[in-house]
């Protein structure tokens, strides 16, 4: 029986050589990925029309709603009971979503060793979206009897961009001119590691073929794969 698997954000710090991770308290329901390309548009005198001049490739932005709740419906339940009835108790067990939210949400500032905003990676299954958040807002919904914010969602924007330096540390496999090989994570597929290697998912037959696989699904992990250079 398959566990439940958590989205992750992970917060890369000093220039990538250290990772926070900071995982979801609830999966979303939905999120959605926008590409877009940009474009000038050239006014040429006498013409209704104007000419669209392209000017750099699609560049893919993330956006979903997270949503924090201190302990679920029992715990918290449990504790505003206890703390309405001793109104002077210290409410230390009921536990705050600031903490957690704001991790997230600090990764718009900039950071003092970089001098600029952390590299991010929302991941969950299949998904591994690289960027950087150019949108956060947190929104509190629910507090115990102290003020303090026990439930709350944080609406997120991640803008696709790749970092140099931290490519070349964590994505050892970007290249796709010479062999190498790496081990199958939990929710991998050959369809996500062909688009991740070759920027191609319908090159899963490639790695397939390499590693004598009749069934694409008959991958486990921790699984090494040879992964071939394209010819």
């Amino acid at each position: 029986m398959s566990t439940l698997k958590k989205a992750i954000i992970k917060i890369y710090k000093n220039n990538g050589k250290s990772v926070e991770e900071v995982e979801c308290a609830f999966n979303p329901s939905q999120y959605t990925i926008k590409s877009s390309a940009n474009y000038k548009e050239d006014h040429s005198i006498g013409t209704d029309v104007s000419r669209m001049i392209f000017l750099s490739g699609a560049q893919k932005e993330f956006t979903t709603t997270l949503f924090f709740d201190s302990e679920g419906e029992v715990g918290r339940a449990a504790n505003l009971r206890e703390a309405l009835r001793s109104p002077s108790k210290d409410s230390s067990s009921v536990k705050p979503v600031t903490d957690t939210m704001k991790k997230i949400a600090s990764a718009v500032q900039v950071s003092g060793s970089d001098h600029k905003p952390p590299l991010v990676a929302f991941v969950w299954g299949n998904l591994n979206f690289k960027g950087v958040i150019t949108s956060v807002t947190e929104t509190f919904t629910m507090f115990d009897p102290f003020g303090k914010p026990i439930r709350g969602k944080l609406d997120l924007t991640i803008k696709e961009a790749q970092e140099e330096g931290l490519t070349k540390k964590t994505e050892p496999f970007e290249s796709p001119d010479r062999t190498k090989y790496r081990t199958v994570l939990e929710g991998s597929s050959l369809w996500s590691m062909a688009y991740e290697e070759y920027g191609d998912c319908e090159k899963w037959r490639v790695i397939a073929k390499a590693n004598g696989l009749l069934n694409p699904l008959q991958i486990y992990p921790g699984q090494v794969l040879k992964i071939p250079a394209l010819q």
